[in-house]
C-alpha cells in the first residue's frame, strides 16, 4: 500500500468513487422499471460502499498507519485509531455486480508519483461509460440450448443479442444471476425453410469471446403474421404454415415487426385504472371472482381439476359473446399442455371457432430455459396487439418455464461469494431485505422480483398509448393434498357449483308422543334419505378413485408446485380462483372462501353488480358455519337452502359459454326470491327454463346487456326480467 498523503488521497478517490456508485445502485434499486438483477448484488454492494466510505473517512482524518505487507481489505478492517471505533469492512469485490466490480477495477491505485486516473466526465454517452468499465464477456459452460457467460454488465437488458465465437452463431439474453448471464442460442434461418430454430448454428466452445450488440433486441414477428397461427418460443412455425415474417427474418429489424421478446413492465403512469369487466363466459368466475381487463388472475387445483379446460372455455367465451371479436386472445401451452406442442389445444379452439387465437407452445422435451422463452414470447404476442389499442386475453397454461427457470438459474449460478464470506457482517441467504414494502428473506425477494418482473407486464395502457390492456389468466397445478386437511376443505367451506351431497335429517321433537302410523312414515322417510346418502357417498367415492387413478398418470403430474410457492403466487397476483374439484356433467367447483378478486367490484359487470352478486360469497360461507353446529333450526335450514340453490344457479357444463344475460336472469330469479325452498337441481332447471322463456319474448333486451358489460340494469329492465316469473313459471315451492 502507498502511505502518506497519496494514501489518504487514494481512500478520498475511493470515498468519492463509493458515494456516486451508491447513488446509481440506489436509483436502480428504487426504479419502477429496472432490470431484473439480483437483490444479493445490489445489498452487497450498498453494505461494502457504505462500509469503504467510513473507512475511507476514518483513515483520510487519522494518522497515516501503513500495514507493510496487509491486502486492502485486511487494513480497511482493522484500521483503528484513538478515538474512533473499529470499522469492519466486508470484502468489497466479494457479492458486487459485474459492473461495480469493473468499475472499481477501472480506478487503479497510484503509485507513488504517478499521476491519478481520470473519471469519465458527466457529459460521457453510456457508450462511452461502457468502454470506460472494461469487460472481457466469455462463454462459461452451455446446457443444450442455453449458454452461460460470465464478465458480462448487468446493465445489458434481457432480450439482448449476443455475437458467441467467430463461426456466427447467435443467442439473446434471457436473465442475470450475478455473476452469470444467462442466453439461449438460436439460428435465425436454420429451420425448415429458412425459420428460425433454437440452438447453436456452430461449434461452441467454453472460453469463446462473446460480442454484445448492445442495441440490437428481438423481436418477435408482425402481429397480422402470427393471428391465427401456432408459433414456437422464436416466432417459427409448428402448424406447418407459411414463415411468420418470412424466410430468414430479421430478429433484430424492428420495421413491421412485432413486441420485443422481453420488454420491462409498464410504469405506474403508463398505466389506467381497471374499470372494464372482461366476461370469462364460466358463472363462477364473473359472479365470485370477477376478472378486470387488465387483471392478472392465477387458477389454481390439483391434478385432475381440469383447469386447462377453464382457461380455454374462457377464450370460446369471446368469440362466442363479442360478434365484433373486440378481445383478441392468446394461448401459451407451456407445461403440461406442451404434451405436442400445443396442437390439441389449437385444435379444440379451431373447432370451437376461435380461429383468430395464437398458441405459443414448445417442444415436448424443452428445456426449462426454452420454456421461458415460449412464456415470455406468450407475452410479446399478446403486447403487440395491446400496443395497437385492443384488449388482449392471455391464457398462461402454465408457469413451469418462469417457475423452473428461476430454479435453473439457482442451481447453474450459486452465487459461492456469498458462501466463502465468513466473516460476521457477510451478507448471506437468509439475509433479510426489503422488499416493496415488506422485510423478507433475500433469496425469495430475488425470486419475487423475477416473477414480479413478468408478471407486471400484465396492465391496461392509458390513452395516450393506445388504452388496450393485456388480462392473464394462468394456470397452476398445487400438489395433491397440499390443501386438505384445513378447515375450509374438511367442511366443504364455501364450495360452489356442486350438486350437494344428501342430508339425513333428524328425529323431529315430540317424536314419541306421534301416532304410531306417524312415526312409521317419519322413519320410512329417513331411512330412504340413509340409503341415498349411502349411495351418494360411494359414487363420490368411486369418482374420487377414478379421479385419482387418472390424476397419477397425467401429463399435469410432473408440473405440480409445493403449496407455498402458490401461495407466492397468490400474493404477487391480483387474484385467485381456486378449483377444488372437477365434473365433467356439473364442470368445475369452487371455493368461495378461498377464491378472490383483488380488483373488486370495479372489475365486475355492470348488471351483476346490480344484483348484488358481492353477497352470494358471504352467504355460502355463512350457510357453511351454520351447518357445524348442527342441522336444526329454520335460520339454518333456510339459509341452507339459500347455499344449495347456489350452487344450482352457477352450475354449468364444460364446454358451454354462459352469456352474461343469461347470468343476469339467473342471479335475478337469485336475489328476488324466485328460488327459495328449491335444491340444486330444481334451481337449476328453473333457471334455465327461465333463461329459454326470455330467449323468445325479450332478444333485444339479452342483446342490450351482453353489448353493455359496464352497464347497471335500470329500473325498466328490472321490470321486464320480472315478467319472466310473474305467471308462477320458475317460481320456488
Amino acid at each position: 500500500l502507498p502511505s502518506g498523503d497519496a494514501f489518504r488521497v487514494s481512500l478520498h478517490r475511493a470515498s468519492h468513487a463509493c458515494q456516486t456508485l451508491a447513488y446509481g445502485v440506489g436509483m436502480a434499486g428504487c426504479s419502477l422499471t429496472m432490470s431484473p438483477v439480483s437483490v444479493f448484488a445490489q445489498t452487497a454492494v450498498r453494505r461494502s460502499v457504505r462500509r469503504l466510505a467510513a473507512a475511507a473517512s476514518h483513515a483520510a482524518r487519522g494518522p497515516e498507519r501503513a500495514f507493510a505487507g496487509a491486502s486492502p481489505t485486511t487494513f480497511l478492517s482493522h484500521h483503528s485509531h484513538a478515538g474512533h471505533s473499529r470499522v469492519p469492512v466486508a470484502p468489497l469485490r466479494r457479492g458486487v455486480s459485474a459492473t461495480a466490480r469493473a468499475i472499481l477495477d477501472a480506478v487503479p491505485v497510484p503509485e507513488k508519483g504517478e499521476p491519478a486516473a481520470q473519471k469519465p466526465s458527466s457529459s460521457e454517452t453510456d457508450e462511452d461509460e461502457y468502454k470506460w468499465a472494461p469487460r472481457d464477456p466469455k462463454v462459461h459452460s452451455l446446457e443444450g440450448s442455453l449458454v452461460i457467460l460470465e464478465g458480462v454488465g448487468g446493465d445489458v437488458k434481457p432480450g439482448t443479442l449476443f455475437d458467441i465465437g467467430e463461426n456466427g452463431t447467435t443467442a439473446v439474453l434471457l436473465s442475470h444471476r450475478e455473476p452469470k448471464t444467462f442466453a439461449l442460442m438460436f439460428d435465425a434461418s436454420g429451420g425448415k425453410d429458412g425459420a428460425p430454430s433454437l440452438g447453436p448454428c456452430a461449434v461452441v466452445e467454453i472460453g469463446d469471446k462473446v460480442s454484445v450488440r448492445k442495441k440490437s433486441k428481438f423481436y418477435m414477428p408482425n402481429e397480422l403474421d402470427v393471428v391465427g397461427r401456432r408459433i414456437g418460443a422464436l416466432g417459427e412455425p409448428l402448424d406447418g404454415g407459411p414463415i411468420p415474417g418470412g424466410a430468414g427474418r430479421d430478429v433484430a429489424l424492428s420495421e413491421n415487426a412485432g413486441s420485443q421478446l422481453f420488454r420491462e413492465p409498464p410504469s405506474v403512469e403508463d398505466r389506467k385504472p381497471i374499470n372494464t369487466p372482461l366476461v370469462t363466459g364460466v358463472k363462477p368466475l364473473d359472479v365470485l371472482t370477477p376478472i378486470g381487463r387488465g387483471q392478472c388472475l392465477l387458477l389454481t387445483g390439483e391434478v385432475g381439476t381440469n383447469l386447462s379446460q377453464l382457461g380455454i372455455n374462457a377464450i370460446v367465451a369471446q368469440t362466442e359473446m363479442n360478434a365484433n371479436k373486440n378481445v383478441r386472445c392468446v394461448y401459451g401451452a407451456i407445461g403440461a399442455a406442451a404434451f405436442d406442442s400445443g396442437a390439441s389445444a389449437m385444435k379444440t379452439l379451431q373447432d370451437a371457432g376461435a380461429t383468430d387465437t395464437t398458441v405459443v407452445s414448445c417442444a415436448p422435451d424443452a428445456s426449462l430455459a426454452e420454456r421461458y422463452a415460449a412464456t415470455c414470447a406468450a407475452f410479446a404476442v399478446a403486447e403487440a396487439a395491446r400496443s395497437l389499442g385492443k384488449d388482449v386475453l392471455l391464457v398462461l397454461d402454465d408457469f413451469t418455464g418462469l417457475i423452473g427457470f428461476s430454479r435453473e438459474m439457482g442451481r447453474l449460478s450459486p452465487q459461492l461469494d456469498f458462501d466463502e464470506d465468513t466473516s460476521e457482517n457477510a451478507p448471506s441467504k437468509e439475509q433479510m431485505v426489503e422488499y416493496e414494502g415488506m422485510i423478507i428473506n433475500a433469496l425469495l425477494a430475488e425470486r419475487r422480483r423475477f416473477l414480479g418482473m413478468t408478471l407486471q407486464r400484465v396492465a391496461r395502457m392509458n390513452d395516450k398509448l393506445g388504452g388496450g390492456s393485456l388480462t392473464l389468466m394462468g394456470v397452476m397445478y398445487h400438489q395433491t393434498g397440499a390443501y386438505r386437511g384445513k378447515a375450509a376443505s374438511e367442511k366443504n367451506s364455501g364450495v360452489v357449483g356442486e350438486s350437494g351431497s344428501v342430508v339425513v335429517p333428524q328425529l323431529p321433537a315430540g317424536f314419541g308422543e306421534m301416532s304410531a302410523q306417524m312415526r312409521e312414515k317419519i322413519t320410512a322417510a329417513i331411512e330412504v334419505k340413509k340409503q341415498q346418502a349411502e349411495k351418494f357417498k360411494q359414487e363420490q367415492e368411486k369418482n374420487n378413485a377414478v379421479s385419482a387413478l387418472g390424476s397419477k398418470h397425467a401429463p399435469e403430474h410432473n408440473h405440480t408446485q409445493p403449496r407455498p410457492l402458490v401461495e407466492e403466487f397468490m400474493s404477487i397476483t391480483d387474484g385467485q380462483v381456486f378449483v377444488e374439484s372437477f365434473d365433467s356433467t356439473n364442470g368445475w367447483v369452487i371455493s368461495a372462501k378461498d377464491s378472490v378478486s383483488r380488483i373488486g367490484s370495479p372489475g365486475a359487470a355492470g348488471p351483476l353488480m346490480s344484483l348484488n352478486m358481492l353477497q352470494l360469497r358471504l352467504d355460502v360461507m355463512q350457510a357453511d358455519d351454520m351447518s357445524v353446529f348442527g342441522a336444526k333450526g329454520l335460520e339454518k335450514e333456510s339459509m341452507r337452502d339459500r347455499s344449495a340453490a347456489i350452487r344450482g344457479v352457477l352450475r354449468q357444463t364444460p364446454g358451454s359459454t354462459s352469456r352474461l344475460s343469461e347470468q343476469t336472469v339467473g342471479l335475478y330469479a337469485l336475489q328476488k326470491g324466485k328460488l327459495v325452498g328449491m335444491n340444486s337441481e330444481e334451481a337449476f332447471a328453473a333457471v334455465q327454463l327461465a333463461i329459454e322463456r326470455a330467449r323468445v319474448e325479450m332478444p333485444e333486451l339479452l342483446a342490450q346487456i351482453d353489448n353493455a358489460p359496464s352497464k347497471k340494469l335500470t329500473k325498466q329492465v328490472f321490470e321486464q326480467l320480472e315478467t319472466l316469473f310473474a305467471d308462477g313459471e320458475g317460481k320456488g315451492k
